[in-house]
C-alpha cells in the first residue's frame, strides 16, 4: 500500500474527531486560526514527549521489573509525560487567549491539541505497521487520546473561570487524563496476563463516557447557549 494512502488512513480518525468536537462547539465557535495553532502545537508536542520518554523510561524500568515495572512505565513514563506535554501546549497558547471565554472552550482547545498529538503519533505507527495498525488504532488509540483530552479540557475550562479553585482543577485534569492514559497503556503493554488485554477496551469505554458527560455538562452551562435562545 502506498505511503500517501497510509498517511491518509492515519490522519482520518483525528480529522473526523476534530470535525465532531468543532461541531459540538455550536454556541460560540472558536477562531479557526487559533484552533489550527492548537492542533499544530499538539503535533509538535510529540517531539518533547518522545525525547523525555526516551530519557526517562530506562530509569523507570530499573526501579522495578515485571508487571510493576510495566505499570510505572505506563503511568509515569508514558501517561504522565504525554499528558503534561499536551497540557503545556494548552497553557502557553489557548489558556490566556481572549477567545477562551467560557469553560467549554477548555474541551475544544484540549481536544485540538490532543488530536494533533494523536495524528502525529498515528502517522508514525501506521507507517511502521501498515494497514492493520491503521484500522486498529482508528478505533482505539486515536479515540482514546480524544477522550483523555476532553477530560483534561473539562478541568482546564473550570480552572480558567474558577480562580479560587484553579490549581485544584488543573491538578485534577492532569491526574484523570494521566490515570486513564496510563491504565490504557498498561493493559496494552503488559504481557504477563494476556487476558487483561480486554480491559483496554474497558478503559476506552470509561474514558469516552467521561468525555461525553464532560461535554454535556459544560454545554448545559454555556452562557452563549442562553444568549442564542434569547435568554437573559
Amino acid at each position: 500500500m502506498s505511503v500517501s494512502i497510509l498517511i491518509a488512513l492515519a490522519l482520518a480518525p483525528a480529522i473526523f474527531l476534530l470535525i465532531v468536537i468543532y461541531g459540538k462547539d455550536k454556541y460560540d465557535r472558536e477562531p479557526k486560526m487559533v484552533l489550527l495553532k492548537a492542533f499544530i502545537l499538539g503535533v509538535i508536542s510529540v517531539i518533547p514527549a518522545g525525547l523525555i520518554e526516551t530519557w526517562i523510561e530506562p530509569m523507570l524500568g530499573g526501579i522495578a521489573g515485571g508487571i510493576t515495572g510495566v505499570a510505572i512505565t505506563a503511568f509515569i513514563g508514558v501517561g504522565l509525560v504525554e499528558e503534561l506535554c499536551k497540557y503545556f501546549m494548552i497553557r502557553i497558547h489557548a489558556y490566556r487567549h481572549p477567545a477562551f471565554n467560557e469553560p467549554f472552550d477548555g474541551i475544544v482547545y484540549a481536544s485540538f491539541v490532543g488530536l494533533g498529538f494523536a495524528a502525529a503519533e498515528n502517522v508514525m505507527y501506521v507507517l511502521q505497521g501498515g494497514l492493520s495498525v491503521a484500522v486498529i488504532r482508528m478505533f482505539t488509540a486515536v479515540p482514546a487520546h480524544y477522550a483523555f483530552a476532553v477530560v483534561m479540557g473539562y478541568y482546564v475550562g473550570k480552572a480558567k473561570f474558577d480562580a479560587a479553585n484553579s490549581t485544584l482543577h488543573l491538578i485534577r485534569g492532569i491526574f484523570y487524563a494521566t490515570f486513564l492514559h496510563g491504565a490504557y497503556d498498561f493493559f496494552v503493554m503488559q504481557q504477563d496476563y494476556p487476558a487483561l488485554g480486554i480491559l483496554t477496551v474497558g478503559v476506552l469505554i470509561m474514558a469516552l463516557r467521561m468525555s461525553r458527560r464532560s461535554i454535556e455538562e459544560l454545554h448545559a452551562d454555556s452562557m452563549f447557549r442562553f444568549h442564542e435562545r434569547g435568554g437573559v
